[in-house]
């Protein structure tokens, strides 16, 4: 079976990662939100927190971390900044982040706590926070992409944060059964099924998502058939998803 590795590590080592002899490394190692068999090594570049979702007020997000190398008997230090031009958080939207975050002697995984706040200013907007990875006495960044798949592949020495406290689009909302995204159409799904938007926080059943989408889809059409056509923000016509019958 192949396995997920990054290019550049194919020539440093043949049994993966722990075993990697170089100078010491760190990169960003969240993974993706998967039931597939190599979900363990598959990462993304990128966390959604959606506050209206959460319904917090202030929430921490620990940012997964690995070393490659030896694991050390001492505590060592990573170093992390901001990406300024691909950033457009506010300072009150989140405590400071540029600085040297811990990693505890003995350990391969450690974590880079976040902490984001819900500010009034949040309100119907969506912001993101950029950081990077930056070599320091104590980690070097020997591997900067990750290989996912022979097509896919992520950044694993930054890594975007986009807050915000709007309706968004969730890992459980399915184009293929529910049509394109709308906040009008969220609000008016969650109301007919009598569903919580943390529902759709991870990847809803394929049968229940498909027959949730049938449903809608008779819905908007008997609707329809009494005058009382559904209509987007934009003026079209609301639709349900092109598979909900294949």
């Amino acid at each position: 079976m192949w396995l997920a590795l990054p290019l550049c590590c194919i020539a440093a080592c043949n049994t993966g990662l722990d075993t990697y002899s170089g100078v010491p490394g760190i990169y960003f190692a969240v993974r993706v939100e998967s039931n597939a068999a190599n979900a363990d090594t598959m990462y993304r570049d990128s966390t959604i927190l959606p506050f209206i979702v959460t319904e917090s007020t202030d929430s921490t997000l620990d940012i997964r971390m690995k070393i490659m190398g030896a694991v050390s008997d001492k505590d060592r230090l990573f170093r992390i900044e901001t990406v300024a031009e691909d950033t457009d958080i506010l300072p009150e939207d989140c405590d400071p982040v540029d600085g040297e975050y811990v990693l505890k002697a003995g350990e391969v995984f450690g974590s880079l706590p976040l902490t984001f706040h819900r500010t009034p200013s949040l309100e119907g907007e969506e912001r993101r926070l950029k950081i990077r990875l930056v070599p320091n006495e104590d980690f070097s960044l020997p591997v900067t992409t990750w290989r996912n798949s022979s097509t896919e592949y992520v950044s694993v020495v930054e890594h975007t944060v986009i807050i915000s406290d709007k309706y968004v689009q969730l890992p459980g909302y399915r184009e293929s059964y529910f049509g394109p995204f709308s906040e009008k159409k969220m609000k008016l799904i969650l109301e007919l099924f009598d569903m919580k938007l943390s529902d759709f926080n991870e990847e809803l059943n394929y049968t229940y998502a498909k027959a949730l989408g049938q449903q809608f889809d008779r819905y908007l059409k008997t609707e329809k058939a009494a005058g009382r056509t559904v209509y987007e923000e934009d003026g079209t016509e609301m639709v349900a998803g092109d598979y909900i019958y294949n």
